[in-house]
């Protein structure tokens, strides 16, 4: 854990590392900034840890909560009423209710929800009315209407796209949904309708995209107006600005921007004026600052050396 200075630059916070399960994979932070929730693929469940938000520290609360076969991802709707897990191994998808008091985590009735093949990276749309999850084996995403907390997939699902999907945002609007294809270097951009219990995809025009190196994650600002992507064995990030009407991106002025040498995954950070961005084979976790009014990256301002490879990263206040 650190804390995030004015100027992007990372300080650990004392104590850190704080100890959680087997193999964490995925971290997500609930909107109120007391509970943090990782999903343990060593031993198939979720590790509750209470949040000091003076020190900084982290506190597990056990017994920890049985999930499916290999946890791969979670996620949470922006109230933080549910927290939902792919379950990779065992094809599922764990749905649980939180406690507002306690964090703790209480599976919803059906949990776990049957899932397609290989659920991996999961969004919970805006609204909080769907789930999209990456099928990277069947280069498709799956789309799944939520009933307080209950999934059903809509029809049509899943929506094909490119070779290994990896990565998916959707822009704030709900409008667009954007996937990184790391298998056929492409980006998916598709078109969002939706209704009540029922969503449709279809791709913009000159969907998929190129991008010229196999992208692996992606970021968007929260205005929508940025659109960022780390490519593998390239050593660099692409910035695309993106249409409001039709969600076409297009590279801004001297993108990719020099990043580290094997950039992994980003997240921007809460102030939205810094990318930061994981490398797992460095083990570090680089600061670049955004130029705004135009997205572009200015380079690398500072790095911080992990203790270990990084799985997942989640920044909050």
């Amino acid at each position: 854990m650190y804390r995030v200075s004015g100027s992007g630059s990372l300080t650990v916070v004392a104590g850190s590392p704080f100890l959680a399960g087997t193999s964490p994979s995925s971290i997500w932070v609930h909107p109120s900034g007391n509970f943090a929730y990782v999903a343990n693929q060593g031993e198939n469940d979720i590790s509750l840890l209470k949040i000091d938000n003076s020190a900084g520290s982290l506190t597990e609360v056990k017994p920890r909560t049985p999930a499916g076969v290999n946890p791969s991802s979670l996620g949470m709707d922006s109230g933080g009423n549910f927290l939902y897990v792919t379950n990779q191994a065992s094809n599922t998808i764990s749905v649980y209710s939180l406690s507002s008091s306690t964090g703790a985590l209480t599976a919803v009735a059906g949990s776990p929800f049957p899932a397609n093949p290989g659920p991996q990276t999961l969004l919970v749309s805006p609204t909080g009315n769907f789930l999209f999850v990456c099928n990277p084996n069947l280069a498709a995403v799956s789309v799944y209407a939520i009933s307080s907390g209950a999934l059903q997939e809509v029809a049509g699902s899943p929506f094909a796209v490119g070779h290994l999907p990896i990565s998916m945002v959707i822009d704030p609007s709900e409008h667009f949904l954007y996937v990184t294809n790391e298998g056929d270097t492409t980006l998916s951009v598709f078109t969002i309708t939706s209704g009540p219990g029922t969503l449709s995809l279809t791709p913009v025009n000159g969907s998929p995209f190129t991008t010229g190196y196999p992208p692996v994650s992606v970021a968007l600002d929260p205005s929508g107006n940025y659109l960022y992507v780390t490519n593998r064995g390239a050593a660099n990030i692409s910035a695309y600005a993106l249409d409001s009407i039709t969600g076409i991106p297009t590279q801004i002025l001297n993108s990719p921007f020099v990043a580290s040498t094997t950039p992994s995954f980003l997240v921007m950070d809460s102030s939205n004026k810094f990318l930061l961005e994981v490398d797992q084979t460095a083990k570090s976790i680089s600061t670049l600052p955004i130029t705004a009014g135009t997205g572009a990256l200015s380079g690398i301002s500072s790095t911080t050396v992990l203790g270990a490879a990084p799985a997942s990263i989640f920044v909050t206040k």
